[in-house]
């Protein structure tokens, strides 16, 4: 196979044989030790006015932007990018994600390699490629178009790239593009823009930060107006080209939200001129799930193939509900969410795709949680797709089956409303998302709402149980509310360990729980085991520790008191999700069975009278048809068959 690097990067290689890969690292560390102070001279005065533009904006991570963003107005996300009404993919490919693949060493990614990998990534835009994103039933697709290359060796990736987003348009496909917040393939930066050794961010020491410590990959400084000035131009070339949402990837930790947010603000602006109904979203991992509230966009890579699995000495269940709920929470109903789930049950993703039968149950348990799957076919799934391997077109046609089934049946999927009486109150570490993931397996409904978010006194009426899970910080309006919410409206509030225990802004000494006199508790004597007291007409229930979740979910069930309107029977390796659309009078019940064995006779009651049940699916089913009965006030209804997944449509009187 020849190779797909580019000119450029042919001749460095050639010119790199009699070096070795820790010279070369040692050199360009020497040059960035002696260049960079004296460059960055240059622009320290505009990074001083950058830092105050963006302080009084954001504060910190814990606290909500106070000065209004263009990009956070709901009425700027596009019709076809709301909830339900799109099918996703992550489409990487062309030059330019080869040569990332092989830069980073990826498996799979080597020149010569028999797997041709590299052949099938590289002439991945081709326009015979359209076809698979039709087989799929995909309506939105990401693609490369700037993975951190100089832009003279991204020129040829533009206009390929340029080329396929008028066919996809065509095809009725919106296009994404898919750019690094600060990923800078430092070797081809260096030789063709000598300047942009200034952008390079470096870590306390003096040295450069490295991609996840990838020898050829630095982070930029996002501060640096060289560097967002460069991100400028890739956007505002993407936006020309018709792209119509921007994708980031490659946001750590250890940049600084206000920065982060200062960049997307900067080509939000760039990309408005020219697409008033622009997007952008980025691809957060744990921790900085919630800087999502940065942007009109949610998506990260996190989840993991689900299923229920007979492979270890107890069968078990994985599940993404958790990261997900937690997810289309930070989106909170008017950002489009989509999640891709890299993790993979055996190996890695490049190498490893999900059976067909997977990729549906993928496919059904984001959509019935409000969000979309992306599917990644990078790595051998593209190779076989581009090569038309059998068992690759099958995986295909399963994705496109499902796929289908939501683009027929999108009236059911968009404007849901919650009918959860449960809440959990996070903060914005995102430790509780496994928490969360596991206490789903019970069948559990539960919303999630955040610490920076205003308490709404009527949103909070809806829910009969909200959960602290050690949420910090807590300012005194959610404390207020809180409180009002127990004693007025009857709630039982559960606080576990810390929670309420800071505040926002300066940490005093006499600082103590702000919820301290709802739950008679005190930093000085601090409860050793549970504490359940009565306030008002509610429940205030004090837990030293974070209980295994069985326990959880059996203490919220004692408080939520069959209060739901609706209610799923309980069944093994089966969960639900609970949708009400108000404009049709109408419950949509989502029933996923990770199992994806024909289960029969599952029951649901419904508190208000029924006047239709529909039941739909993807499957080939041999009974669609729902037993109903009335009993008492209440509906009870026999869901006769269910496969992989149901939706339940029920018409209230």
């Amino acid at each position: 196979m020849k190779s797909v690097s580019t000119k450029a990067y042919t001749q460095l290689k050639c010119s790199a044989k009699n070096t070795s890969r820790k010279e070369m690292i040692l050199t360009c560390r020497a040059i960035v030790a002696v260049c960079l102070p004296w460059l960055c001279l240059t622009c320290w005065i505009s990074h001083l006015t950058l830092h105050a533009q963006t302080a009084a904006a954001l504060a910190g991570a814990g606290r909500t932007v106070s000065a209004p963003r263009k990009l956070l107005n709901p009425g700027a996300v596009p019709s076809w990018f709301q909830t339900g009404m799109f099918r996703s993919a992550r489409w990487d490919g062309g030059p330019i994600e080869a040569e990332k693949g092989l830069l980073s060493e990826w498996p799979g990614f080597k020149e010569g390699e028999p797997l041709q990998i590299l052949q099938a990534t590289s002439d991945w835009y081709n326009p015979r490629t359209i076809q698979f994103l039709k087989m799929a039933h995909i309506n939105w697709a990401w693609v490369t178009w700037s993975t951190g290359f100089s832009p003279s060796t991204e020129l040829q990736q533009r206009e390929v790239v340029g080329r396929y987003i008028t066919l996809c348009h065509q095809s009725h496909i919106r296009v994404t593009a898919y750019i690094s917040i600060g990923n800078m393939f430092w070797r081809d930066m260096f030789e063709h823009l000598p300047s942009s050794i200034a952008w390079t961010k470096v870590d306390f020491r003096g040295g450069p930060v490295s991609y996840m410590g990838h020898p050829t990959r630095y982070m930029a400084d996002l501060t640096n107006p060289g560097w967002i000035e460069l991100q400028r131009k890739r956007v505002e070339a993407a936006a020309r080209a018709g792209a119509d949402a921007l994708w980031i990837d490659n946001t750590f930790s250890y940049y600084r939200p206000q920065d982060v947010t200062h960049l997307i603000d900067a080509l939000y602006d760039t990309a408005l001129k020219i697409n008033p109904q622009f997007v952008i979203m980025s691809n957060l991992n744990q921790g900085i799930y919630t800087w999502a509230r940065f942007q009109n966009g949610v998506t990260t890579e996190d989840g993991e193939e689900p299923g229920y699995y007979t492979d270890k000495q107890q069968p078990y269940l994985v599940t993404n509900a958790g990261l997900l709920r937690y997810n289309y929470g930070v989106g909170e109903g008017w950002r489009p969410v989509s999640v891709e789930d890299e993790g993979r049950h055996v190996g890695a993703r490049l190498m490893n795709s999900m059976p067909p039968r997977k990729w549906q149950l993928a496919i059904a348990e984001s959509a019935m949680y409000h969000t979309s799957l992306e599917i990644a076919p990078e790595g051998r799934f593209l190779r076989d797709i581009y090569f038309g391997v059998p068992e690759a077109l099958e995986g295909l046609r399963a994705i496109g089956a499902y796929n289908s089934f939501l683009e027929q049946n999108e009236q059911y999927y968009t404007q849901p409303q919650s009918l959860s009486r449960i809440a959990i109150l996070s903060d914005t570490t995102d430790a509780v998302v496994p928490y969360l993931n596991q206490i789903a397996k019970n069948n559990l409904n539960f919303d999630v709402v955040f610490n920076y978010q205003n308490p709404q006194e009527e949103h909070l009426k809806q829910y009969k149980v909200i959960v602290l899970p050690n949420t910090n910080p807590l300012n005194k309006s959610w404390c207020n509310a809180l409180a009002k919410w127990v004693r007025e409206d009857g709630g039982a509030l559960i606080v576990i360990q810390d929670a309420s225990l800071f505040s926002p802004g300066h940490i005093s000494g006499s600082r103590d729980f702000g919820l301290g006199e709802l739950l008679r508790i005190s930093k000085r004597e601090i409860p050793s085991s549970i504490e359940v007291r009565s306030r008002g007409k509610g429940s205030v229930v004090y837990l030293p520790t974070l209980p295994p979740t069985d326990e959880m979910c059996s203490l919220i069930q004692r408080y939520l008191k069959q209060t739901e309107l609706v209610e799923v029977e309980p069944h093994a390796a089966t969960l639900s999700n609970v949708a009400y659309q108000p404009a049709n009078k109408r419950v949509v019940v989502s029933l996923l069975n990770y199992r994806q064995e024909l289960e029969k006779g599952l029951q649901i009651e419904v508190r208000a009278p029924v006047e239709k049940v529909e039941i739909l699916s993807p499957d080939h089913l041999s009974e669609t048809k729902a037993q109903i009965r009335r009993n008492g006030s209440n509906w009870k209804m026999v869901i006769p068959e269910l496969q992989t997944y149901d939706l339940v449509i029920i018409s209230l009187k």
